[in-house]
């Protein structure tokens, strides 16, 4: 009853969350051969007649298999390609807990320690950003599970990182707990002990790079600052990368820009040079988050998100450029 109770609540939050994820940022906006056989000679008393009589076996085929080398930028490639329209994100608040209590979700706050600490959505478990690769196992695969942290950036770090994973049961709230807070919804202080599931297999040669971005993740989580600093950096040599669609960048984009949709970033590293720092934006930062963890693990250790992204650049009355 219960597991039938779960299933119709699922489908219920899958229904739900495709309401809410109108826009394109998910938010309101081998065998060894025998040894040959030889007859002895035969002996007579008259004559000796040497008769070399052998019998030869063909020897057997050794096969060697040889290991197929693991291709990153494939299966990297495996989970942006299929990111689904919405982006992975609920952006409004109703949609979202309706979700939440249709399906059962498992709600995860991806913030530090200390403001978990100072509240948090009821029900919500801790686990910081940069320890979630050594937690898979507080991670199930087989329900619905929504992240969020303070404003959108670190959940949308979170539900790209396991995206690559394999997690294709992960959600973003990318209003975050300031959202929530503004919207006056309850709060709570008592932690959660999460349950333990069972991990997913996962590729070594994917899991080690996704958990060495995770847990080296700097202070000020590799975010470039404002539209000031995003000048400044463009100025300096940074490469400005628009991740949006190709009808939004020809609507406008920020200048010396070059348009590389989110989903094809694997099928694109010959646009996107290595020597210099990269500078990420979309529309207003979630997908721009998404994009950060997946440049990274592919080798682009100076990439950095403008948060605020293009809405931000343009509030800040910053020059747009059109093809």
């Amino acid at each position: 009853m219960l597991r039938r109770k779960g299933l119709i609540g699922l489908v219920l939050a899958l229904a739900l969350i495709a309401a809410a994820c109108g826009s394109d940022d998910g938010t309101t906006e081998t065998t060894a051969g025998e040894t040959p056989l030889t007859q002895a000679p035969a002996t007579t008393e008259a004559t000796t007649t040497t008769e070399a009589s052998t019998t030869t076996e063909a020897p057997a085929t050794t096969t060697t298999a040889v290991e197929e080398e693991f291709d990153l930028v494939a299966a990297v490639a495996a989970y942006t390609n299929t990111i689904p329209e919405g982006y992975m994100a609920v952006g409004d608040i109703t949609a979202f807990k309706d979700a939440v209590e249709a399906s059962g979700a498992l709600l995860i706050d991806v913030r530090e320690v200390g403001e978990y600490e100072e509240g948090h959505v009821e029900g919500a478990v801790n686990i910081p950003l940069r320890t979630l690769g050594e937690n898979l196992d507080k991670i199930p695969t087989d329900r619905q599970v929504f992240v969020y942290c303070k404003s959108g950036h670190r959940a949308g770090i979170a539900v790209s990182s396991l995206g690559m994973l394999g997690y294709s049961n992960i959600l973003g709230f990318p209003p975050g707990w300031n959202g929530w807070t503004d919207a006056g919804e309850p709060v709570s202080t008592e932690a959660v002990v999460g349950e333990t599931y069972e991990v997913p297999t996962i590729p070594e040669e994917l899991y080690t790079p996704v958990n060495e971005f995770l847990s080296t993740i700097p202070e000020g989580w590799l975010t470039a600052g404002d539209a000031s600093a995003v000048t400044d950096a463009i100025e300096a040599g940074a490469f400005m990368l628009d991740v949006r669609t190709t009808a939004e960048y020809d609507e406008g984009y920020i200048p010396t820009a070059v348009n590389v949709n989110l989903r094809a970033i694997p099928d694109n590293l010959d646009q996107i040079p290595t020597d210099r720092p990269v500078i990420h934006y979309c529309k207003s930062g979630w997908r721009s988050a998404l994009a950060l963890p997946v440049l990274h693990v592919l080798g682009y250790n100076a990439a950095r998100s403008f948060t605020g992204s293009y809405n931000a650049w343009v509030e800040a009355e910053q020059p747009v450029t059109t093809p």
